[in-house]
């Protein structure tokens, strides 16, 4: 006697290569329209710096709208880190409220107090009606 063979044996190595071709398509196709999605930033953070002193946080910098449309003011929000990279404050700066034009520049000069676990901050940027920009170069940063 040997072993029973069956006269239709399921085709289980053809469906796992179609199903794997099939799947690596729709990956490509996937990743393909995330990256024609994404747009360009709105603002770009062109020098920033945020220094300890004195029972006070300082932070310094400058920006420009890079986007193609005018922005209807703009807000700098700094988001301040402890170790984890845990959110302990966020603090929050008005370039202009004016419109800006694209190309234009800004600088901004925030105090806040001084937060013992504040290691490090990224930026966040929205226009005077709390819509969320897009921002390049949002750090994390130093505190220093």
């Amino acid at each position: 006697m040997g072993i029973p063979k069956c006269r239709n044996p399921p085709d289980t190595l053809g469906r796992m290569r179609v199903s794997t071709i099939v799947l690596l398509c729709l990956a490509l196709f996937a990743a393909a329209a995330q990256q024609k999605a994404r747009k360009p930033a709105d603002v770009q953070i062109l020098e920033t710096k945020a220094v300890r002193e004195a029972a006070k946080i300082s932070v310094d910098g400058k920006v420009r709208v890079t986007g193609e449309k005018p922005l209807h003011g703009l807000v700098i929000v700094f988001d301040f880190r402890s170790p984890e990279k845990e959110v302990v404050t966020s603090q929050k700066a008005i370039i202009d409220e004016d419109t800006l034009a694209a190309g234009r520049e800004g600088v901004f000069h925030s105090e806040m107090a001084d937060s013992a676990r504040a290691v490090r901050y990224t930026v966040r940027a929205f226009d005077m009606h709390e819509k969320e920009l897009r921002v390049a170069n949002p750090g994390p940063y130093p505190v220093e």
